[in-house]
């Protein structure tokens, strides 16, 4: 996808309040576009843990999910809960009761979702992984009392039937890399630290709390990131606590590569399709390095500069669009059919058959779109589509091409670490 340059502000031109606040407007109309088709996607279960999540961690009430103590932080920047809310909240605790205060701390500086739900790839299968991001004023106490109450509502979420992970992001240290433990199911977390925010970045919706700072700057000044985020603290064209800031993506370390793709290979064994997907991105920006056009800046771009697209604005989407790009470019069409099937077979949703009617229409007409512009008639759909009942020389020749694919992505990786390392002993 190829996007008009920016016309946003720059260190060189004047930055206002009212040019922040429609880039902020831009942001939450797809944040709120992929609420939408979240929820679309999740059983009532579900949909009402979503909706209550922010309250969860606004206040400290015995009647709800996750109470540990009254001492425990509570909190989130700036969150007022709705009457649908607090309405939803007495249903779930009858003893439930809100009373606004405006001069309650506020220690939970935001509440997101990242990953899949609400994508192209989101499955019934797909888990919620919440970041629950401080401020680095808690102390180690509070800090227990806190991840005691994330723990209490993730069990309380099995109970309910589905699974959640709740993660505890002190802001100011993970801004500058330092993370103690993973912080995604979709991603090794502790040592791919730019991957990983490269991925929140992208696939983040946010529910409540601070914005990232993040989406104010433009991707044409990501280098200059902290030279920009102290220009508009310094005039100031926002107040601090409007925004959370998560750090910046101008560069990917060499050395994340090989891990991220080690991890994509232990994920593969029990999501080969999502995999092929990731693994293969992998490949895309380790054949960029030193100069990684990493996908949440083109996200970012079109969302400071195009048309609101919801469904080319898809994280998955976007996956799809810069392998496709790649493969292409190096003339290896054999690897694209893979990489689109494994889309298609990662969506499971199917276009064929007596149930093509049936929920989440967005992601069929979306995955239908998708097949018509690669040219795939209605048997090579039915085909895939009617993967419950291959034979056994069927399944072992799919189980065999997904290896494949993953083998070649990971022996990439494994040559250009090895690569990175003659050169840096080179240099050295």
């Amino acid at each position: 996808m190829t996007h008009p340059p920016e016309k946003r502000p720059t260190l060189k031109s004047t930055c206002d309040r009212q040019s922040f606040a429609r880039i902020r407007e831009r942001f939450l109309t797809v944040n709120q576009g992929r609420i939408a088709r979240a929820m679309e996607s999740l059983a009532p279960r579900q949909q009402r843990f979503l909706r209550l999540l922010a309250l969860f961690f606004h206040v400290n009430h015995p009647s709800l999910p996750g109470y540990v103590s009254d001492c425990t932080p509570a909190g989130v920047s700036g969150y007022e809960p709705d009457a649908a809310v607090i309405s939803t909240a007495k249903r779930l605790a009858r003893e439930f009761t809100y009373a606004s205060n405006p001069e309650r701390r506020q220690p939970i500086h935001s509440v997101f979702l990242m990953g899949s739900l609400g994508t192209l790839a989101h499955t019934d299968q797909s888990d919620m992984d919440v970041w629950v991001c401080h401020g680095p004023q808690l102390t180690e106490a509070e800090r227990k009392a806190l991840k005691r109450k994330c723990q209490r509502l993730e069990m309380w979420a099995a109970s309910q039937g589905f699974e959640a992970h709740c993660f505890l992001i002190d802001t100011q240290r993970f801004a500058q890399g330092e993370h103690e433990v993973q912080l995604c199911t979709e991603n090794g977390g502790t040592t791919q630290h730019h991957l990983l925010l490269d991925e929140f970045y992208r696939t983040a919706i946010w529910l409540a709390g601070r914005t990232p700072l993040w989406w104010y700057v433009p991707a044409c000044e990501e280098f200059r990131y902290a030279e920009f985020t102290r220009a508009t603290r310094d005039q100031p064209l926002m107040d601090s606590d409007e925004v959370v800031d998560l750090g910046h993506l101008a560069r990917i370390p060499s050395n994340e590569f090989l891990g991220a793709g080690l991890w994509q290979l232990f994920k593969g064994i029990e999501s080969p399709h999502k995999s092929v997907l990731k693994l293969l991105l992998i490949e895309v920006y380790a054949s960029e390095h030193p100069h990684v056009n990493c996908l949440s800046l083109d996200f970012k771009r079109a969302v400071h500069a195009n048309p609101l697209n919801l469904d080319e604005l898809d994280p998955y989407v976007g996956v799809y669009r810069l392998i496709e790009r790649y493969l292409i470019g190096v003339g290896d069409l054999q690897r694209l059919e893979r990489v689109r099937r494994s889309l298609y077979l990662q969506v499971n949703r199917k276009l064929t058959g007596p149930t093509v009617h049936v929920g989440r229409q967005w992601q069929r007409q979306l995955l239908e779109r998708l097949t018509v512009e690669w040219g795939w008639d209605k048997c090579t759909r039915a085909a895939l589509d009617n993967r419950s009942h291959w034979d056994a020389e069927q399944v072992s020749h799919e189980r065999l091409a997904v290896a494949r694919e993953l083998s070649v992505s990971y022996r990439f990786l494994r040559h250009f670490a090895l690569g990175e390392k003659v050169r840096t002993t080179a240099l050295g």
